[in-house]
């Protein structure tokens, strides 16, 4: 129960890489806030433990942030563990992509850090102590022609990096995991009307990794558990690359 005492909110938390975080943070003894732009209710009822709760809101909407702000600091007091994994990615190459979804992706996946980042890090400060992980990706090394996803994946690593400049002297860490591509619901549920299925897209990148088989969400839970640890109370500004040895060699 490394986590006793910590409260910790995950944004998008109804699923997949969210929902694997939720359990994992509870089980080390954290009261988890899972946030998601759908009900989470189906996450904190299989969390161990009590005191959790789930909250709606669309985490690039700043006045819905600071709801969900409100909330969890007047619940708890505070927000000790920030994980901001909520992210989109409706692929488009460059033909394809119009500017609303390239705008639509960057205030999910990006702007959405800033918010929460900005919402938690005062009370982070006044502790003198705090946790905030991002989600990254390594298609940032294995780029495909996902263009906006991609690019937002690549502010990710640098914001991470600039909020931990930051924050440092506060005795806050921000590090981002960057996953490769991970048997998630919402890969699997996509539809693909040419080319291969999502299926037959995992099976050829898991062969191309270190560890031959598909990534679950359950295998990025112990990077996180480790970054909002003690143990890792000097490590900050890292983007910590957790898929089967995938980007080895940059296939």
């Amino acid at each position: 129960m490394a986590l006793e005492g910590k409260t910790a909110v995950v944004t998008g938390a109804a699923r997949g890489l969210g929902r694997a975080y939720c359990r994992r943070l509870a089980e080390e003894g954290a009261k988890v806030v899972a946030v998601d732009i759908t009900e989470p209710a189906d996450t904190v009822g299989e969390l161990s433990g009590s005191g959790h709760l789930g909250l709606v809101g669309d985490v690039s909407d700043p006045a819905q942030v600071d709801a969900v702000a409100a909330t969890v600091l007047d619940r708890y007091g505070r927000c000790d563990i920030l994980v901001n994994n909520a992210g989109i990615f409706p692929f488009a190459g460059l033909d394809e992509l119009t500017i609303g979804r390239w705008r639509r992706v960057q205030a999910v996946n990006v702007e959405s850090i800033l918010l929460f980042t900005q919402a938690f890090a005062p009370g982070m400060r006044a502790a003198g102590w705090g946790r905030v992980v991002n989600t990254g990706s390594g298609i940032t090394l294995t780029p495909n022609r996902d263009l906006a996803y991609l690019t937002s994946k690549g502010t990710v690593h640098a914001l991470t990096r600039a909020l931990a400049n930051e924050l440092g002297g506060s005795g806050i860490t921000v590090n981002a995991i960057a996953p490769g591509l991970v048997a998630t619901e919402g890969f699997l549920g996509r539809t693909r009307p040419t080319g291969p299925s999502t299926g037959e897209i995992i099976a050829r990148v898991s062969a191309t990794q270190t560890i031959p088989r598909p990534s679950v969400p359950a295998d990025l839970a112990g990077a996180l558990a480790f970054l909002v640890s003690e143990d890792a109370s000097f490590v900050t500004a890292q983007i910590l690359h957790v898929d089967g040895g995938v980007t080895r060699t940059g296939a």
